[in-house]
């Protein structure tokens, strides 16, 4: 990949991206990784998917 090409991915991601992070007890990131694995998403597509179903089910109270 062209360095101009990385720089720009690079841009992109900091302009459309936010990064977060969190500390959990240990075994915790393995449990997320194999439930994630379980149901064919990213750790990362499994935790927003979590955390929508649990803000759409506390609005419906």
């Amino acid at each position: 990949m062209l360095e101009s090409r990385k720089r720009a991915n690079v841009k992109w991601v900091k302009e459309n991206y936010e990064q977060i992070s969190f500390r959990a007890q240990k075994g915790t990131k393995d449990m997320i990784k194999q439930w994630a694995e379980e149901c064919n998403l990213s750790m990362s597509a499994y935790i927003q998917q979590a955390c929508k179903e649990k803000s759409e089910k506390i609005s419906r109270k």
